[in-house]
């Protein structure tokens, strides 16, 4: 996926309308942590990082779905500094501000002590990095790097034997952080007032969990205060780990908002607000402090551009293992930078307690170690999950059609796969680290490991077309007509000029260019006439779906832990990845505008898309990808849908790839205080970690309300 620098609104709800909306992969929050087998080490202070191990296979393990026993509310222990705030009559008692029965979360190093603040920066406009450290809106939470799903702010939760309904059970007593009581209306007032689904003014969009295999709403059923129905027309087997995803605030589906707070700022309840602009502005939880939270840190000062300050949240419904209400840590000072250069001299001189999101990348790792006595700080290495690194992918629905035909030819991006030199940018970008893959969605995905016929079949997927041979590109080049001229370069199959064009965003990366310049030279060593075409950022996303763009990089995949969850490189089912009309159809599937502008161009379509008879759709792999998607979606059994899974990927092995990659798995930098601990290690990862996608929100899985100062 991109890298983690996305606004809320480019990516909250990027798949979300049609048959079978895409969802998003796994969270990890860390009960108890346990070792990773074959766990690999952090580097020594003056050598490249160590290539990350390929996943040890680890079965799935079952949903919690019913409360975690914890301490006894009467019993429970709170900061010496909101003891204080009670005894001046300024706080309610901590067994008023608990719910009945609290999460608890084990420590990985110990009982923390209370105190301290830490600090870190975030680069750019938006501080999702914030949000992205905190997971406490979820309604359940991903444990062990996706490998199960434990309660949230959801006590617990049951569904009916075919999945089509699913009962949410609230934890009673629960607040928001102003002290307002948490109940089913707040999820409601979410559903009926601000998702889209119900009026196309409203601010949020349908997420994946709100509806069917059919397109259709789920039922909100109220059963009590505290107790929430979802009904679906289909089997819906996946809501529970959907309902586990993102971190549910301003990153992913809002899923709950503070009605007591936020119906001053909405139109049906104030007439004074003629749209939604103070709303979506009060609505923030990293940018106004007045905006009541369920996370364990709540903002108390945003200044645009310069940083952000948040203070423990009173009424946090998460406790340790001796019933000490968490955060230990008291606060959080986030400073705005806007220099790579200025964030290394930040963590350089001992500035930073933890950073998470930075600019950081392998080739640092000398100068982090270097510094790190005189900085007073330790340099982790986490998996990222991914399953390609840098990668590339052509556009399916390219609008030349000389240049769509060609691109629709395994042959040609068999051939594109089998000239890049893999094994150079593992060791020139990637410091050997990693797993040379042709592309796939993450390898410690749940279809990739839980028997040996899936780690074979990872295997294959991994390698079927990574092996550096030019000569075998040439061949298949050859093969298909595309061969070379006088000039040396290769043409169409009619004879034509042939140029491979390389979209990019203007503003892309040092890895993405260090990459680029090693395969555009491997891609003309085998004859291809290779343009890069920078491309403003803000054009990119309507010329690529429409068509105008053909062939992108500056992107990654890392999703998983289940190929379902947000499948986009999996099926297409939104313009943004690499058959985007096919993309747009899936999204209008069910509506009026499903088959309509029959006789427009499916590029002049507005917005450009295919009908379910085009030409240029039926009968291709893509149809045959969405059906098998369709099935897999409402199958109740894990195996089963992990065998529909499989069908799909074995198209794209067939008629593909229909996207490359370079290394999968490689490390990502953490920075972290001396002084802090209960920060895993990769070792106390059960999977070394799964950084990578917003899905799986790192490091909030990691609990940093544990997090603690020596």
């Amino acid at each position: 996926m991109l890298k983690k620098k996305v606004s809320r609104r480019q990516f909250l709800y990027v798949s979300a309308f049609g048959v079978a909306g895409a969802v998003i992969a796994a969270c990890t929050s860390a009960p108890p942590a346990t070792t990773a087998p074959a766990a690999t080490s952090a580097p020594a202070a003056t050598t490249a990082p160590q290539a990350a191990n390929t996943p040890t296979p680890i079965p799935t393990e079952a949903a919690t779905a019913t409360a975690v026993p914890t301490a006894a509310v009467a019993s429970a222990k709170e900061a010496p500094a909101l003891a204080d705030l009670v005894k001046a009559g300024k706080l309610p008692p901590l067994a008023e501000r608990l719910p009945q029965n609290p999460l608890t979360v084990s420590p990985v190093d110990g009982i923390g002590k209370y105190g301290g603040r830490i600090r870190s920066f975030w680069k750019g406009t938006w501080s999702g990095f914030f949000q992205e450290s905190q997971y406490g809106h979820s309604p359940l939470r991903w444990i062990n790097d996706g490998l199960g799903i434990a309660p949230g702010m959801v006590e617990s939760w049951t569904t009916n034997a075919d999945n089509s309904e699913w009962t949410l059970n609230f934890r009673k007593g629960l607040k928001w952080s102003d002290g307002q009581p948490v109940t089913v209306d707040d999820v409601l007032f979410w559903w009926n007032d601000l998702v889209q689904g119900t009026n196309a003014s409203y601010p949020d969009a349908v997420p994946d969990f709100g509806q069917d295999a059919n397109g259709k709403l789920v039922k909100f059923t109220k059963v009590d205060d505290f107790t929430l129905k979802l009904t679906y027309g289909t089997p819906s087997p996946l809501t529970a780990k959907r309902l586990a995803m993102w971190v549910n605030a301003n990153i992913g589906p809002r899923w709950i908002a503070p009605m007591h707070y936020l119906k001053q700022f909405h139109p049906k309840y104030n007439t004074a607000e003629k749209d939604f602009k103070d709303f979506n502005t009060k609505a923030e939880t990293w940018t106004n402090p007045d905006m009541p939270t369920l996370n364990s840190w709540i903002l108390t000062k945003y200044e645009a551009g310069k940083g952000l300050t948040a203070e423990r949240n009173p009424y946090y419904y998460v406790v340790d293992t001796q019933g000490n209400q968490l955060p230990y840590i008291d606060g959080l000072d986030w400073t705005n930078v806007q220099d790579a250069q200025v964030e290394m001299l930040m963590v350089r001189q001992g500035s930073i307690d933890h950073q998470h999101f930075h600019d950081f990348t392998l080739a640092d790792i000398s100068t982090l170690n270097d510094n790190a006595a005189a900085g007073g700080y330790e340099v982790y290495l986490w998996d990222s999950g991914s399953g390609t690194a840098m990668m590339y992918f052509w556009n399916y629905d390219a609008k030349d059609p000389k240049v769509r035909a060609l691109y629709r030819t395994p042959e040609f991006k068999q051939a594109m796969s089998f000239a890049l030199d893999r094994p150079t940018i593992q060791k020139t970008v990637y410091y050997n680290t990693g797993i040379l893959t042709t592309g796939t969605m993450s390898p410690k995905a749940f279809e990739f490991n839980f028997n040996a016929e899936a780690q074979a079949f990872y295997q294959k997927a991994r390698d079927i077309y990574a092996a550096y041979n030019p000569d075998k590109a040439k061949s298949l080049l050859d093969g298909i007509g595309v061969k070379a001229g006088a000039d040396g370069k290769r043409t169409f199959p009619d004879g034509s000029k042939l140029e491979v064009r390389v979209d990019i965003q203007a503003d892309a990366g040092k890895e993405a260019t260090s990459v680029l310049e090693i395969a555009k030279k491997n891609w003309e060593a085998i004859g291809l006439n290779v343009v890069v075409n920078q491309v403003t950022p803000t054009a990119f996303a309507a010329q690529w779906g429409g068509g105008d763009l053909t062939f992108r990089t500056n992107w990654e995949v890392g999703d998983g832990p289940d190929h379902l969850l947000y499948p986009s490189w999996v099926v297409p089912n939104e313009p943004a990845r690499w058959a985007p009309l096919c993309g747009r159809l899936m999204q209008f599937a069910g509506t009026p505008q499903e088959n309509s502008e029959k006789n427009v161009s499916p590029w002049d379509r507005k917005p450009p898309r295919f009908n379910k008879d085009d030409k240029d759709y039926k009968g291709t792999p893509i149809e045959k990808i969405q059906q098998i998607y369709a099935k897999a979606i409402v199958e109740p059994d894990e195996v089963k849908r992990a065998s529909l899974v499989w069908q799909m990927w074995t198209i794209h092995e067939d008629q593909g790839p229909f996207f490359i990659g370079t290394v999968a798995n490689y490390p990502r930098i953490i920075i972290k205080s001396k002084k802090l601990t209960n920060i895993p290690k990769r070792d106390q990862l059960k999977l070394g970690g799964f950084v990578n996608p917003w899905i799986i929100p790192f490091p909030a899985v990691t609990n940093p309300e544990t997090w603690s100062y020596l």
